[in-house]
């Protein structure tokens, strides 16, 4: 079993006109772990960890989106221990997770 640390979430760039986004990340299976008002080339602690297997959904939605519902994208994060990133892009928005894996 792998031991899997959310830990920042960076703003690159908004997709909101008003100079702000509302992400919210998902884990699977444990629904929402973090959201909040952010702006953009800002940094963000997220603190979240879980237990998991083999591999693990992350999905980075925004509630602020036409339909509230607005999904920069999932990924998988695999049990190889380490410190990563990932990064999401979608509809002029960018952010990147990082997140370690023990």
């Amino acid at each position: 079993m792998a031991k899997l640390y959310l830990e920042k979430l960076k703003c690159v760039t908004t997709e909101g006109w008003s100079g702000f986004d509302e992400p919210r990340l998902v884990v699977q299976d444990r629904g929402t772990v973090w959201n909040g008002t952010v702006l953009g080339d800002r940094m963000y602690t997220v603190k979240y960890d879980c237990d998991f297997t083999g591999r693990i959904a992350v999905s980075l939605g925004d509630d602020g989106g036409p339909d509230g519902d607005g999904r920069p994208g999932r990924q998988w994060i695999t049990d190889t221990p380490g410190e990563r990133s990932l990064h999401f892009r979608a509809d002029g928005a960018e952010y990147r997770l990082l997140f370690a894996v023990e």
